[in-house]
Parts: structure tokens; C-alpha cells; sequence
């Protein structure tokens, strides 16, 4: 059956032709990711003697940690999710490509079951037909990964996503992997197709239309119900599951519903598509009709279109809108839980607020209270394990008059030496609460066990590990948060007051902002590096699944010579038939931006209960500039092939009815 495979896969070029641009393209995404997360972890950790500390977990085991190596989770995350989306995209489009080319030809399956072959036969000549394209498709995919990652590693040394700079290294096991992980996803889809090829009996060579029978198999329809099923359930658990865990749960419960919509779109599209161009019969316009029998008799056919369309936007706007709602939750908390006016800061970066300009500051006329956490890098001793966190040198009091601080547990008052505070974040994480007895320790220091006398809810205004005044090591402050009396931060008072305390230290080297603006600052640089992680997460999925969609398109259009011949011979003319492929690329393209934007509002509806019950406010933030423009280049793309393709097989003429092969 190999030389049949390799046969079948040369005839049917135009069929196989998606497929292979498609696994090429995921091979080289998936490589690329790959090759990227390798190079963080390649990253030298600096020469020389860094301070370090050992701590002994609850179990008695002795942990060392070592600071100065750089902290590359950040840029590690958003390649581990591109890498989830690319790897997700890629499988979505490849099984429904393979599905669609197996339903496009199953007369032809028909007629090999006519003349004798056996089911098991067709199975095996189907999984020759995908090596045969896997092969050289994986080969091609390794090559472009190979010669895009230096490129993809230096825009990401660019965007100042990764603390240090990255170097590509050995692509040896990146490509590897990405080989490997291509050539299985088309073989895992090539079985689920040979399934459904293989059930093909010998009266489907006689069968007209390929597409309207059999469209939902058994197992087609119990995998998009299971998927369904967890979708759903994961995201009614989602409200509930608290700030860190739902924000997984919003994540993956829309891509099982996505793919539950994808694999139920045969069952639910037709009558989707019929209700919501119901107007458009109303016209009575010849092309308009045609195009809304097209895509409502031709379920397969439709669904395979929707799929990509339905895909790369669910994603794209839930990762987006997930990640946007986050950083604009957590502004919008800090803004209300701000209540100085003033924000103080170093004109130098990274320089530090000295002791004498704090000092200063409170003794300015109009100041009623300053804030200014010392920050500290500290190991932490758990039950199981050690790890380094945040931790600050902070004037609880003084932090309770800037900021709008709870004390769930215990009280927000001065702590004594010996104790130490938590924030509520730290507590629901690993279970310390007050009354509890916490080891820490600073690198190049000794451990240190203190009591802990309250939990602190005041958002990123309080570190995880809150530290007594005078307690040694202690980086000097980042910025200081003002209060000021009723006098001077009324309303029109603030830029007054800022502006004089400007001219009175700026011989100290700072500058004062009042909050309103530095919080608007703030929201732009936030914005910045959102869009540049964005970028990194869906823009080469995205382009790939644009081009994913014209390789569907072609696929469906190099199987319709007879439809538009036919149409011709009954006097549809040249014009009427593009109008008819725009009417269909409109309506499958806009069908799979709905479908993918109830996706969306389902998972933001789940992660906004999980915000609002983390943080006393909620801001919904939707990307639709970006949602919208990935709309529009689906659409454009589908419109330009399918008017090509048209145009094409428009100019054959009637002679095309007579020419048997398609």
C-alpha cells in the first residue's frame, strides 16, 4: 500500500498541499519555542562568589540557595505558553485538514472498496499517505526553526522581556524535539482519519455529493461532547479556585471549548449559518443564495472552514483578554488602595531613596505620613521545601496611612524584632498564618526564625514577607508614597504641593509625582511590555493559522470543479459566482468569529468572579483593536484565495463537467 500512498499523495497534490505547509509551519513554531526556552536555560550564571545561605526544610533536609543568577521565569512562562499555543494550533488545524482531505475523498475511497480492498487496507494506505507528507514536511519545518531561531532569540534579547541577553545554542534537541512532536501529531491524525476512511463503504462510489453523509461520527461526536463536558466544568470551578489557580483554568477550559465547537461544528453549523443569514435570503440575490445553500448543505465542508477562523481568534482573545484583565485588575486594585497623593522617587534608576531625604520628606510642612518598603531578597524554609521570595523593611503603621491595609489576621501595628507579617497572598499559598513560626534568612546572612503576628491583605502594596524596622540587609527604598494633610492634598493642592517639593529636593536627587500621574505612567509602560509579550505568545501562531486558512481553502476549492461547471451550464454567470465566494467566505469567516467570541465572554465571565473575589475591584479589558484586526486579515486571506480559486475553475468552462479527474 506504500507505493499507493506515495501515488494518492502525488494525484491529490492540491489536497496534500495543505497539509504539508501546515506541518511544516507548526514543526518550525513548535522548534523555534523550543530552541528559545533552551537558550534560557543556557544562560551562564555570573563568575565569582555570590552570597548564599542554607536553610533545613520541615522534613530536616538542608537546602543552599545562591543569589545573582538572573531570574528567567518570566521569559521562561510566555515561551512555555507560545509553545502551548503554537503546539495547540497546530494540532487543531492538522486534524481537521486531515479529516477534511479524507471526507473530500470518499468516493474515491468507495471505488477502492468496489474493487476489493479491505478496510484494513484503506487504513494503512491513509497512515502511508501522511508519512509520505510528514516526512519531507518535518524536514522542511526543522530547517526553517533552524534558520529563524538566531533571528527569534535576538528579538527576543530586543524587547527586554529576558533580564540578560540570550544565545541560541545547540538546536540539536529543540529540532528534535520539534521533529518528533510533528511527526506524531500527523500520524495521530492520519489513525483518527483512517478510522473514518476505512468505514467507507463500496455505495459511496456512487454517491454525487462527497460532503452531506456521515458527517458526525460516533467518535467525532463523543470526543467534542467530552470535551464540552471539561470545558464547562472547568470553568464553573474557575470563579472559586482563587487568583493563581483560575488563572489556568481560564485558559485551557476555553481551548476544550474550542475544540468541542470545532468537532460539533457539523452537528450545529448548518442551522447557525441559516439563521443568521436569514436576511440575506430575504434579498432574493442569486449569488447570496447560492452561498447560503453552499454552507448549510456541505456541513464538512463548512466546518473545516470555520475551524481555523474559530481556533486562532478563541485563542489569541482569550490568552489576550486573560492577560490584559489581569495587569489592569491588579493597576486598578493598587490605584484604589493607594491613598497618598504623592509618589517620591530617585531620578536615577535603581539608585535608592537615602535615609536623609525620608527623613527629610516627613519633616516637609503639609506631610502626614510616608511609606518606603526597604526591599530584601530572602530564602524561605517550608514544610517541604526552600525558596527564595520577596520580602521588605517596612513601617506597618506608616503603610496603613498611605494604603488602604486589612488585617484578616491579627493587627496592623508596628512589629517588634523577632516578628515578622505576611501578606494574604503568602498565606493562602503555603498555609502560614498567625500565631505560626516562619524560618527565613537573607543571602550571606544566617537563618532566622520569627514569629508571625498578622496577615496583611493590601495587594502589591505589601511584599510576601513583611520585616521588622532595623532589620540588617535591607536594599534602600525604590520610591516612598505620600500622605498629606487636608490642607495640601485637597483637591488643586496636590500639583502645587508636588511642584514645591520638587524645587526643594531636587538638589537630593528626586522627583515627586503626584499618584494620579505616576499611575498613568505606570499604565503605559505596563501596557508596552503586555503588547510585547502578546506578540511573543500569538503572532507566529496567528500567521500561521492565517495561512492555515488559505490551505483549507484551497483544499476545498481543488474538489468543486464540477459544482462550478455546473452552476455555469445552468447560466450563473462569472460575476454571480464571485459574489457567491465572497457571500461564503463572509459567512463561515464571521461564523467562527462569533462561535469564538461567546468562547471569550464565557471565559472572562469565569475569571472575573475569580478577580473579584482576589481583589476589591475588577477591570474587564478586552483587546478588540487586535481581535478585530486578526478578524479582518482572516477574512481578507479568505476572500483573495477563495476569489482566486473561483476565477480559476469560472474560466474551465463547461468542459470541466467532463473532465473526470478534480
Amino acid at each position: 500500500m506504500w507505493r499507493l500512498s506515495v501515488r494518492s499523495v502525488r494525484h491529490y497534490w492540491a489536497l496534500f498541499a495543505g497539509t504539508f505547509i501546515a506541518l511544516a509551519l507548526g514543526v518550525a513554531l513548535v522548534g523555534v519555542s523550543a530552541a528559545a526556552l533552551a537558550a534560557t536555560w543556557n544562560v551562564p550564571r555570573p563568575s565569582g562568589s555570590h552570597p548564599s545561605i542554607t536553610l533545613t526544610d520541615g522534613e530536616g533536609a538542608h537546602h543552599t540557595l545562591t543569589t545573582g543568577a538572573p531570574d528567567m521565569g518570566g521569559i521562561q512562562t510566555v515561551l512555555v505558553l507560545a509553545a502551548v499555543v503554537s503546539a495547540f494550533v497546530t494540532v487543531f488545524v492538522i486534524a481537521g485538514t486531515g479529516a477534511f482531505g479524507i471526507a473530500l475523498r470518499r468516493r474515491d475511497m468507495g471505488l477502492l472498496r468496489l474493487i476489493g480492498a479491505g478496510g484494513p487496507q484503506v487504513r494503512r494506505m491513509v497512515i502511508g499517505e501522511s508519512v509520505a507528507v510528514a516526512v519531507p514536511a518535518t524536514l522542511v519545518g526543522c530547517a526553517v526553526a533552524a534558520a529563524a531561531t538566531p533571528m527569534a532569540v535576538s528579538g527576543l534579547n530586543g524587547t527586554g522581556l529576558s533580564p540578560v541577553d540570550m544565545r541560541a545554542g545547540s538546536l540539536g534537541g529543540p529540532l528534535s524535539f520539534a521533529a518528533v512532536c510533528g511527526f506524531v501529531i500527523a500520524v495521530l491524525g492520519a489513525l483518527a482519519a483512517s478510522r473514518q476512511a476505512s468505514r467507507t463503504g463500496p455505495l459511496e462510489a456512487l454517491r454525487e455529493a462527497d460532503l452531506d453523509s456521515r458527517t458526525m461520527t460516533v467518535g467525532r461526536g463523543a470526543t467534542g461532547a467530552l470535551l464540552l463536558v471539561i470545558g464547562a466544568v472547568m470553568l464553573l470551578l474557575t470563579p472559586n479556585a482563587g487568583a493563581e489557580a483560575a488563572t489556568p483554568l481560564a485558559l485551557f477550559g476555553p481551548m476544550a471549548l474550542t475544540s468541542a465547537a470545532a468537532l460539533l461544528g457539523p452537528a450545529y453549523l448548518p442551522s447557525l449559518v441559516r439563521l443568521s443569514t436569514a436576511w440575506l435570503k430575504r434579498t432574493r440575490s442569486v449569488p447570496g443564495l447560492l452561498a447560503v445553500e453552499a454552507v448549510s448543505t456541505s456541513r464538512r465542508r463548512t466546518a473545516s472552514l470555520v475551524g481555523p477562523v474559530l481556533a486562532i481568534v478563541a485563542i489569541v482573545g482569550t490568552f489576550a483578554s486573560v492577560m490584559a484583565t489581569t495587569g489592569a485588575t491588579v493597576r486598578a486594585d493598587d490605584r484604589q488602595r493607594t491613598l497618598g497623593q504623592l509618589v517620591v522617587e530617585p531620578l536615577t534608576p535603581g539608585r535608592g531613596l537615602s535615609q536623609e531625604v525620608l527623613t527629610g520628606l516627613r519633616e516637609r510642612p503639609g506631610v502626614r505620613a510616608v511609606s518606603a518598603p526597604a526591599p530584601m531578597d530572602v530564602a524561605v524554609a517550608g514544610p517541604y521545601s526552600v525558596w527564595d521570595d520577596d520580602a521588605a523593611v517596612v513601617d506597618v503603621p506608616g503603610l496603613a496611612l498611605t494604603h488602604r491595609i486589612t488585617a484578616p489576621e491579627g493587627s496592623a501595628r508596628a512589629l517588634a524584632p523577632g516578628t515578622v507579617a505576611v501578606s494574604k497572598e503568602f498565606s493562602d499559598w503555603y498555609g502560614v498564618h498567625a500565631g505560626d513560626r516562619l524560618t527565613y534568612g537573607r543571602f550571606g546572612g544566617d537563618p532566622v526564625t520569627a514569629e508571625v503576628t498578622a496577615v496583611l491583605d493590601g495587594g502589591s502594596a505589601v511584599p510576601h514577607l513583611v520585616l521588622a524596622p532595623g532589620t540588617s540587609g535591607a536594599s534602600a527604598p525604590e520610591r516612598a508614597t505620600v500622605l498629606l494633610d487636608e490642607e495640601h492634598g485637597g483637591r488643586g493642592a496636590v500639583g502645587a504641593t508636588a511642584a514645591r517639593l520638587n524645587g526643594e529636593l531636587r538638589a537630593a536627587g528626586v522627583k515627586v509625582t503626584p499618584t494620579e500621574e505616576w499611575f498613568g505612567a505606570s499604565t503605559s509602560d505596563q501596557d508596552r511590555l503586555n503588547h510585547l509579550v502578546l506578540l511573543v505568545l500569538v503572532g507566529p501562531a496567528s500567521v500561521y493559522a492565517l495561512i492555515a486558512v488559505a490551505g483549507t481553502l484551497v483544499m476545498s476549492y481543488s474538489r468543486r470543479g464540477r459544482e462550478i461547471a455546473g452552476m455555469r451550464m445552468v447560466g450563473v454567470g462569472e460575476d454571480q459566482l464571485l459574489r457567491m465566494a465572497v457571500w461564503e467566505t463572509v459567512t463561515t469567516t464571521l461564523a467562527g468569529a462569533g462561535i469564538a467570541a461567546a468562547v471569550i465572554t464565557l471565559g472572562l465571565w469565569a475569571y472575573r468572579g475569580a478577580m473579584k473575589a482576589a481583589y476589591g475591584t475588577v477591570d474587564v479589558s478586552v483587546p478588540w483593536a487586535v481581535l478585530a484586526g486578526l478578524v479582518v486579515a482572516c477574512l481578507a486571506v479568505a476572500v483573495a484565495v477563495a476569489v482566486s480559486a473561483t476565477r480559476r475553475l469560472a474560466g474551465q468552462g463547461a468542459l470541466a463537467m467532463l473532465n473526470t479527474r478534480e
